[in-house]
């Protein structure tokens, strides 16, 4: 696959938009619309911000709302394509008033060519879609081709934190973040794989996960 054309031309699967949008979450995008990046956007950013991390897939946005609450000295960038999701997360952040979060409203992959090299301190994908059957697996987000993209914008020594619950899932991480060897996996026990990193949240989903008795393991890797 060429890489340029990952990057420009992301083939998205599944729908965007969900159940309609309740006024509260419509009211959301509105007020919120400041909190949403556009491309002209992301060089300030990285003009005036030097801790930045960004979370791909926020979901409810409990991890991503968290961290930026405990951590006014970083930067998040939330990245989702999700509108439902999107007005969830911008609920919150104009509820607790946060300024060191901004969202970007689509594929996190129409941007990534944007940002500067060595920019990022931290990537975080927390329960991706596996896509588990074997015909879907050009679907999931970690392929060659993404971590290719990824590896220049992330810091020295940066890291990017992935998280699953589904078997299938964790075999291809590892066999795809083993192969590329830019990247260190940082793992000395069976805890650092086990337990939820000290710098994650919570979430719904990993509760859920948690309640129906699947195992989520958690994958750090760091850039040589």
């Amino acid at each position: 696959m060429n890489i340029n054309n990952c990057i420009d031309n992301p083939q998205f699967y599944g729908r965007r938009r969900g159940r309609k949008l309740s006024k509260s979450g419509q009211l959301a995008i509105k007020e919120g619309k400041d909190y949403l990046i556009k491309e002209e956007d992301i060089l300030n950013i990285f003009q005036y911000q030097k801790n930045i991390i960004l979370e791909i897939g926020f979901g409810d946005g409990e991890n991503l709302i968290n961290s930026a609450k405990m951590n006014s000295n970083f930067f998040y960038i939330g990245a989702d394509p999700f509108l439902n999701t999107t007005a969830k997360c911008l609920n919150k952040i104009i509820q607790y008033n946060l300024k060191n979060i901004a969202i970007w409203q689509d594929d996190v992959r129409k941007i990534l060519k944007f940002f500067p090299k060595n920019s990022i301190s931290e990537i975080k994908i927390l329960f991706p879609d596996p896509w588990p059957k074997k015909k879907h697996k050009n679907r999931r987000l970690i392929q060659d081709e993404f971590i290719k993209i990824i590896y220049p914008v992330i810091k020295h020594q940066g890291t990017i934190t992935i998280s699953t619950d589904h078997d299938i899932l964790k075999k291809w991480v590892l066999e795809k973040f083993q192969y590329h060897k830019e990247f260190e996996w940082v793992v000395k026990s069976s805890n650092d794989w086990r337990l939820r990193p000290n710098d994650c949240f919570q979430t719904k989903y990993e509760l859920k996960s948690i309640n129906q008795q699947r195992k989520p393991s958690w994958f750090i890797f760091k850039k040589k």
